[in-house]
């Protein structure tokens, strides 16, 4: 298994038209795992991953990657190692899932020169990781939810880099989809030992697919660890002010947290 690039960010401030979301946050990306960013609506997450892929440029502190400060790599170079796949990509009017695809090899091309071999193979074997071989052809406006999940993962694909960046990619999705892409997510991290960060709002769901878990609260990150670590009643009422019993997952053994709520409560 090929070695992911350090990847870390050192006393990170930044935010949004002179707020300030993230305050002084320092975190190392385990390579080659799944890491998942939990919190609180708000709290910094999108923000957080935005800045580790360059979108954002932080007030102060710096993104490093491969012993190099993420502003000063090439793009063209930076998108070869680092994937994202934003929260609500815009579908181009009318394209087709092979060429949307596609557009994952624009890393890999110059001016004089198109798709080759290489990158044609690489948008086929993304449509085959996922699942939507037959929907090569398909327009992506015309395909289900589910569908254009698999179909943007599979341009991030396409890509072929080390590590890869999911803003909430199982928002809107029903539970079958959610679970199908966790899975091939996974896949993908055991198969070719992609490096993986993800936002997720399912606390249960990132206790069952994460290696490690970063906590955020109010542009903090307060805890980090495996989730049998961090995934406490104690943590979960301090990030989401939630009361809970945290049980073990009957199909993972990882932990899994039961809301108590006001009513329904077995007294």
């Amino acid at each position: 298994m090929k070695q992911t690039p350090l990847f870390t960010a050192s006393n990170i401030v930044a935010g949004y038209d002179k707020k300030i979301i993230l305050d002084n946050i320092d975190v190392v990306i385990p390579s080659n795992k799944i890491s998942v960013i939990i919190g609180a609506n708000a709290c910094g997450k999108s923000t957080l991953l935005k800045t580790l892929a360059r979108l954002i440029k932080p007030v102060s502190g710096e993104v490093v990657l491969d012993g190099k400060q993420i502003s000063s790599i090439p793009p063209k170079q930076l998108a070869r190692v680092l994937g994202l796949l934003p929260q609500s990509p815009v579908v181009p009017e009318g394209i087709t899932v092979s060429d949307l695809v596609s557009r994952g090899r624009f890393p890999y091309q110059t001016f004089l020169k198109g798709m080759g071999k290489k990158d044609y193979e690489a948008v086929e074997e993304a449509l085959e990781i996922m699942g939507i071989s037959e929907l090569a052809n398909c327009n992506v406006d015309e395909l289900s939810g589910g569908q254009r999940q698999r179909v943007w993962i599979a341009m991030a694909l396409a890509q072929q880099t080390d590590i890869l960046l999911l803003d909430e990619p199982t928002t809107f999705l029903d539970i079958t989809y959610q679970i199908e892409i966790l899975d091939l997510l996974t896949d993908l991290n055991r198969k070719r030992g992609t490096t993986i960060v993800m936002v997720l709002h399912d606390i249960n769901l990132s206790a069952r697919y994460a290696d490690y878990i970063f906590a955020v609260q109010k542009g903090n990150l307060i805890s980090q660890g495996a989730p049998s670590q961090i995934i406490t009643e104690d943590l979960m009422k301090q990030v989401f002010d939630l009361d809970c019993t945290v049980i073990l997952d009957p199909v993972s053994g990882s932990p899994f947290i039961v809301p108590k709520g006001r009513y329904h409560v077995n007294t």
